[in-house]
């Protein structure tokens, strides 16, 4: 199976965002403007935009934005994956070396490989990764619990 390690962050990550205060989720510090709720919106929005719209042509199917409930949030970032893994899950093999059309993005950025089936995974699974290490800062420069990770 492709990605076997996938969904480790979010062992950690979605104990930690359900036991989070709702307060803390909109927090912000002058060191750095974004909230934990603006990136699990995020994370969340990001991986609908590449699996639906890029990959599958589809419509959105997440409703949530950075002043989403705390709830709507971990339970659209749940949401999203469970419907990555079932598409994951039901790919051959061989079409993970199938081109993906990536759009021209207005900033520039081009991926800096060929934008394969797998690529297209591989960016969702980073991207998350990355944003979910914001989380820990974030909660440092606020002074509250840290996920442990």
């Amino acid at each position: 199976m492709h990605f076997p390690y996938r969904n480790d962050i979010r062992k950690t990550l979605i104990p930690y965002l359900t036991e989070l205060d709702p307060i803390d989720w909109y927090k912000k510090s002058s060191a750095y403007p974004k909230s934990i709720a603006w990136i699990v919106a995020h994370i969340a929005m990001s991986e609908d935009y590449w699996i639906n719209s890029i990959y599958l042509k589809r419509e959105f199917s997440l409703r949530i934005d950075e002043n989403s409930t705390p709830s709507e949030l971990v339970n659209s970032y749940i949401q999203i994956r469970n419907e990555t893994d079932t598409l994951l899950q039901s790919l051959e093999h061989s079409m993970f070396n199938e081109v993906v059309e990536v759009p021209t993005f207005s900033d520039g950025w081009v991926p800096p490989s060929e934008p394969t089936v797998e690529w297209l995974f591989d960016h969702v699974f980073t991207h998350e990764a990355y944003h979910t290490g914001q989380i820990a800062i974030i909660a440092n420069l606020n002074n509250f619990k840290k996920p442990l990770f």
